[in-house]
């Protein structure tokens, strides 16, 4: 229990809630990464408790169904985690099916060092379809309570979010985007006429970026765009307020498909839950935030940084920053009973807590 009582502390230092709720927090968290799962009775398995494991299952269905939290002071203590001057800031959504019940989370994470860090989050109460500008509008809202929109390097974000009234409530909110439009939207050419995005970049060759330093008029709002052509000969449009590396930073936006695939099949496990309840969802996403910001910030500690990991022959790093922290923090927990083990576990709160 040293380790719970330990990661309490930490978390109470931040969190003003109830101690017995902090404690079961500590204790979920924990229990998620020692057992890579969010199927609730393999969680309350590693509960480290002298009650049975049906005990700990029934004590954790009653937290989701019956115990609220503010989501918000759960990002500021990430907030705080990662201590950084500017955001860069990814939006997304993932999906998948439960039965004939639809799971659909649309998230804006942090990017950092090749991964995101989801902040705020909603499990939208439909089934697998796209968001709508209001949801958009009130998630980003939610996000500038957080960080104002100075502190925001940029908005990343893929064909999905777009929209004029969505376009033009982010340009009178000033915040700096970088949003890949579809190669059919229409952009105001030189003559004043609209013109397909596809068609003013159909000369942008094979691994070739091109882009225009004067702007367009893109669903209302003015924007630079630009354009760059992979080597498959897809053709990636983007449109920003800012043009300088306005390509190079879009590409931070994979970051986000890096999180989901570690809440998933690569870390947490997360389609394994069978949870189905939104608001129930939503609490769940907030412990696995906390989580994954953990296993990642010990990922960067241990390892440095994302960019300086050795590549295998398919020019990818063999594991990620987030993989390296969660098997090092997997592996201090299930071998707690060795003191050097133990003074491992505390270093690894301090480098949280800066220390």
């Amino acid at each position: 229990m040293e380790d719970v009582s330990s990661l309490a502390k930490e978390l109470k230092a931040h969190l003003p809630w109830h101690q017995a709720r902090i404690i079961f927090i500590a204790q979920f968290v924990l229990s998620l990464i020692r057992g890579r799962s969010t199927n609730l009775y393999r969680v309350a398995e590693e509960f480290q408790s002298q009650s049975h494991a049906e005990s700990s299952y029934r004590r954790i269905k009653r937290f989701f169904a019956g115990y609220t939290y503010c989501y918000e002071q759960l990002a500021k203590l990430i907030l705080h985690w990662l201590n950084l001057n500017t955001y860069s800031l990814s939006m997304d959504r993932t999906n998948w099916q439960f039965g004939s019940k639809h799971i659909n989370y649309l998230v804006v994470a942090i990017a950092w060092q090749g991964a995101s860090i989801p902040i705020v989050w909603i499990c939208l109460d439909k089934s697998g379809g796209n968001s709508n500008a209001d949801e958009r509008i009130a998630i980003m809202e939610r996000v500038l309570k957080l960080i104002p929109a100075e502190k925001i390097d940029g908005l990343l974000a893929d064909r999905e979010f777009i929209g004029q009234e969505w376009f033009k409530w982010l340009d009178e909110q000033n915040i700096t985007c970088r949003l890949r439009i579809r190669d059919n939207i229409p952009v105001l050419g030189k003559c004043g006429k609209d013109i397909k995005a596809a068609q003013l970049f159909r000369d942008v060759k094979l691994n070739q970026t091109v882009t225009w330093h004067s702007k367009r008029r893109v669903s209302g709002v003015d924007l630079y765009i630009g354009a760059t052509r992979t080597l498959k000969g897809l053709l990636i449009v983007v449109a920003t307020k800012k043009p300088e590396t306005m390509i190079k930073d879009y590409y931070r936006r994979w970051a986000i498909e890096t999180l989901f695939g570690c809440l998933k099949s690569r870390g947490f496990d997360l389609e394994s839950t069978h949870m189905t309840d939104l608001k129930r969802m939503d609490k769940l996403m907030g412990m696995l935030a906390l989580a994954f910001a953990w296993c990642l910030i010990i990922g960067h500690w241990q390892y440095g940084e994302a960019r300086e990991l050795p590549l295998n022959k398919h020019g990818r790093p063999a594991k990620s920053l987030f993989r390296l922290g969660l098997d090092s923090l997997r592996r201090v927990l299930k071998n707690s009973c060795s003191k050097n083990d133990q003074v491992d576990f505390l270093t690894m709160l301090q480098v949280l807590s800066r220390t």
